[in-house]
């Protein structure tokens, strides 16, 4: 007997999904005019959006760096997150070393001063730390703490003899606003003598702050509810490290409000949240759903379908119906961690 010698690379479309919710329904796939096939791809995306008001979907939890700035109390989140899991405050060690840049005043990158900048002449430049022969530094996260804004492609590198480098990571096209912190942390880290910076985008570098860290400790945020942050006394009060936070579930985006307000401009916040699973898109697209997840999304689909879809009997929606509760069951029940449990008193009903 032979076997494909493959697992997990069977890729389900939108428009497969929709195919087989049209054929569970009783409908030849062909028979779907233009208009069942934009509605029956919004059912899907409704679905899919519905996912979050069930629980945690482990395939669409996010980590973000956050840079704290000074005096600044509300940070918001990407888009689509739903809830926050965890809040650490961390603080990094800054390595120091000689410092290069293609152009500009390198020194102004790392003096630990946000008012002073390496303002470069020309585009694609970089900006590099040497930390000495026979000293190398494991660099797990590097901030950089920009002095323009516009879009940049920045790559980050990495050399044993500070004149071959390799790329450590990139970070794809971002937009950058002045006097923002952007943090990424090193997936694949190095242990070397040289590290550097690089625009690869055409655009010309203005950096107020670059930040290579390292040996971070990371210390839990405890959450508060809204009646616990609005009856404080003195939201504005200042510390080098915020200790709690209310996370306020407003639209479009989500905000974390700090407490107390930080005074350190090089610290920063991680955090770990859920979010929405990816927008449906084209019909040619892959749906963002892990493969135990099929036969649910296609059974919702299919009942979702059949309350829009005409001259459908009424026992077929009533069934549909059934299917889509027990394989949503059946992979709900699956959708965990198998970590140890903590049981804690729920005291939810006095603090909403």
């Amino acid at each position: 007997m032979a076997y494909s010698g493959t697992v997990g690379q069977t890729v389900l479309n939108v428009q497969t999904l929709i195919d087989h919710g049209a054929r569970r329904c009783g409908k030849l796939a062909e028979e779907l005019t233009s208009e069942q096939q934009l509605s029956a791809r919004e059912s899907l995306y409704f679905l899919l959006s519905n996912l979050a008001n069930r629980g945690i979907q482990y395939w669409a939890i996010n980590k973000e760096v956050v840079g704290l700035t000074a005096d600044k109390y509300i940070y918001t989140l990407p888009d689509g997150a739903v809830d926050v899991l965890n809040a650490l405050y961390r603080r990094m060690n800054r390595p120091t070393g000689s410092y290069g840049s293609s152009s500009g005043v390198a020194a102004n990158a790392f003096d630990g001063d946000v008012d002073t900048k390496c303002v470069q002449t020309a585009p694609n430049g970089n900006i590099s730390v040497d930390y000495g022969a026979g000293s190398t530094n494991y660099i797990g996260s590097i901030g950089i703490l920009t002095g323009t804004s516009g879009n940049f492609n920045i790559v980050f590198e990495y050399s044993l003899d500070g004149s071959t480098w390799s790329t450590l990571q990139t970070t794809g096209v971002t937009t950058w606003v002045d006097n923002e912190w952007y943090w990424y942390d090193i997936v694949n880290g190095q242990t070397v003598q040289y590290y550097r910076m690089r625009e690869t985008g055409g655009n010309t570098l203005s950096v107020r702050e670059l930040f290579f860290g390292n040996n971070s400790t990371e210390i839990p945020m405890a959450r508060l509810n809204r009646d616990d942050y609005t009856n404080l006394p003195n939201k504005n009060f200042t510390a080098n490290q915020p200790f709690q936070f209310w996370f306020d579930r407003t639209i479009p985006n989500p905000s974390l409000y700090l407490w107390p307000v930080p005074s350190d401009t090089f610290v920063q916040m991680v955090v770990w949240y859920s979010r929405q699973v990816m927008d449906v898109g084209a019909l040619t697209d892959e749906v963002e759903i892990p493969q135990r997840w099929y036969e649910a999304t296609v059974s919702m689909l299919a009942h979702r379908m059949s309350l829009e879809l005409p001259s459908i009997p009424v026992d077929r929606i009533g069934y549909l119906e059934k299917m889509a509760d027990k394989y949503l069951y059946d992979a709900e029940q699956e959708e965990r961690d198998k970590s140890p449990i903590y049981y804690a008193p729920n005291i939810s009903v006095y603090t909403r």
